[in-house]
């Protein structure tokens, strides 16, 4: 078997400490591109999934933290699909985000995406202005994430229209009260089982 695709030595540690955190076999990649072939926000990417993938593999640790990939991946799982291998690299990118955060590696340019989906997150945990118990309010995260960053005024005419349509309504979503609570238990064993 070719060790083409191996990480280099030395190098490894980081393959390896992605593939721990990912659960993904990423030294077996071998660069088909079916994951870039149907990712729906390859466009908007600076790299590639499988470039991600071949820059953990070579160990290129700082190339990998600044690019946008990680942060712009919706976790669709259309590359876990299309992958002859089984990679999901919708959790490579999750993992990638979250060593970036754990390091304080993240570029100023990624600080409003950083910032969005820490605001989603806390949404769906159950932050009063912005939903929780698993249900989105979407603008309430949109007016708190358009507070904190202060650019009040773009994407304006969006948002109206998406009002307008009844795709970002005014009110909340009630969460069922049989659920209540169980948002947060699934982040309170999230949060157990990430403790060493």
């Amino acid at each position: 078997m070719s060790t083409v695709n191996q990480p280099t030595k030395g190098k490894a540690s980081f393959c390896q400490e992605i593939e721990e955190k990912s659960h993904q076999p990423i030294s077996s990649c071998y660069h088909c591109m079916k994951c870039a072939g149907g990712c729906p926000i390859n466009f908007a990417m600076d790299q590639n999934n499988y470039e991600i993938l071949r820059m953990i593999q070579l160990g290129e640790k700082d190339k990998v933290y600044k690019s946008n990939t990680p942060w712009l991946c919706v976790g669709c799982k259309t590359c876990a699909v299309r992958c002859p291998n089984g990679i999901d690299t919708s959790k490579v990118m999750e993992a990638i985000k979250m060593e970036t955060i754990a390091e304080d590696k993240i570029p100023a340019s990624h600080y409003n995406i950083k910032l969005f989906y820490e605001l989603f997150l806390d949404s769906m945990k159950g932050f009063p202005i912005i939903g929780g118990e698993g249900r989105g309010y979407e603008l309430g995260l949109m007016g708190l994430y358009k507070f904190c960053t202060g650019d009040f005024f773009a994407d304006m005419d969006l948002g109206k229209e998406m009002t307008k349509r009844g795709k970002m309504p005014f009110l909340p979503h009630n969460a069922l009260k049989r659920r209540k609570g169980e948002i947060k238990k699934i982040f309170q064993r999230a949060k157990e089982k990430k403790a060493p």
